[in-house]
């Protein structure tokens, strides 16, 4: 699909209202045309949030990384481990839990002094141990930049081949970490905090990688539109920009927009042209499965053409011979 630049947007919109179209958008020194361009950026903005759109759906690989194995002191109702060998790497405070003896489940790195040799964790030592093996594990990495929002069921451990459980509730993911079964054979996850794309934090923290450790999962693009380098961008800001979604679809929306900008009458423009338009797009964006009312015959691994009649496999009847 051909897409329409900033200006050619904004001269198709000033075209189809009869007023004057400009030869340059950005750096345009008159309200109207500077108008029009915070209007093109405002719909595409909104209509990325409309819809689940093919062009806006990438993938976010993750590598996590290996744990660190070091050795420190541990004291009973102390913060701070102390005598820790950084030999091995140096954690980070709020991305690594640590683990250890007479560490509770799930502490958290709260604090690191290299010079001093210490961690400080959330919770208190419940015994004493020297020179004991602790763990320090990045559990929480961030997001991409451009993350809108998660395509559900589509985050997967690649190294194991497992679909990842979640997002888990903060209550779940309490459960796990504070109850008294606190791991299983399945990785959960959950977004926390917020910083530029969130976080993403999983359960049980990832020890003793062997191979390397990928998982990944899809998402929807704050990235509406791309410069003309092809990189993409969240706004327009020159010319030459082009959006990654429907152009007529932003020249219908800004249209709508700039007259209930001047206070005339929108429901015309609005409902039967701009949101008529984008349902249709919405519709046929990324195409869909055909369904048949009809049995399915195909595929089907067991169906009665392949399993025998009888008693099968009970101890008596015909099968038994």
């Amino acid at each position: 699909m051909s897409q329409l630049t900033l200006l050619e947007i904004v001269d198709a919109v000033t075209g189809e209202l009869g007023l004057i179209q400009p030869s340059i958008v950005v750096s345009a020194t008159d309200l109207q045309t500077q108008q029009l361009y915070n209007l093109v950026n405002r719909e595409g903005d909104n209509l990325r949030r409309t819809h689940q759109w093919t062009a806006l759906q990438n993938v976010f690989p993750l590598n996590v990384g290996e744990p660190i194995v070091t050795t420190g002191d541990v004291t009973t109702g102390s913060h701070t481990i102390t005598n820790v060998d950084f030999g091995q790497g140096v954690p980070v405070t709020q991305i690594y839990v640590v683990s250890g003896d007479s560490i509770p489940v799930a502490a958290r790195v709260t604090g690191v002094s290299t010079a001093g040799g210490t961690v400080s964790m959330d919770m208190v030592g419940t015994g004493d141990a020297t020179a004991t093996t602790i763990t320090f594990a990045q559990d929480t990495y961030p997001g991409p930049t451009d993350y809108d929002f998660s395509i559900n069921r589509t985050g997967w451990d690649r190294t194991n081949r497992w679909e990842l459980l979640g997002p888990d509730s903060p209550q779940m993911d309490e459960w796990h970490r504070s109850g008294i079964v606190t791991t299983g054979p399945r990785r959960h996850f959950r977004w926390v905090g917020d910083a530029a794309g969130g976080n993403y934090r999983l359960w049980p923290p990832p020890q003793n990688i062997d191979t390397p450790f990928q998982i990944a999962w899809e998402y929807i693009s704050t990235y509406w539109a791309q410069d003309a380098s092809g990189t993409a961008i969240p706004r327009m800001t020159a010319d030459d920009d082009v959006p990654l979604l429907d152009s007529q679809a932003i020249i219908l929306g800004v249209k709508w927009r700039f007259l209930q900008a001047k206070g005339f009458p929108t429901a015309a423009s609005m409902q039967t042209e701009y949101l008529d338009y984008v349902s249709q797009i919405v519709a046929r964006d990324g195409g869909a499965p055909t369904l048949s009312m009809k049995r399915r015959i195909y595929p089907l691994f067991i169906t009665p053409a392949n399993v025998q009649d009888g008693f099968w496999p009970g101890p008596t009847g015909p099968n038994t011979q």
